[in-house]
């Protein structure tokens, strides 16, 4: 696949939506575990304003990696 068509939102459906969906999931997680762990209820804390499962899964988005806190 070249570059056009990697860029393409209709060649590269399949791709974001596996995307889409698997950040949705980690989104799903993340808010769940939230509610009894203390490192999640940080992370959620840090990245949003309300905690919301909306904003989790745009901080999802726009974060390019996966932040750890140094232990």
């Amino acid at each position: 696949m070249g570059a056009t068509e990697e860029d393409c939102p209709v060649c590269n459906s399949s791709q974001s939506a596996k995307e889409q969906f698997a950040r949705g999931k980690t989104a799903e997680h993340i808010e769940k575990k939230a509610r009894h762990d203390d490192s999640h209820r940080e992370w959620v804390d840090e990245h949003t304003e309300n905690g919301t499962l909306s904003e989790i899964r745009a901080a999802l988005r726009d974060s390019d990696s996966p932040r750890s806190s140094p232990t």
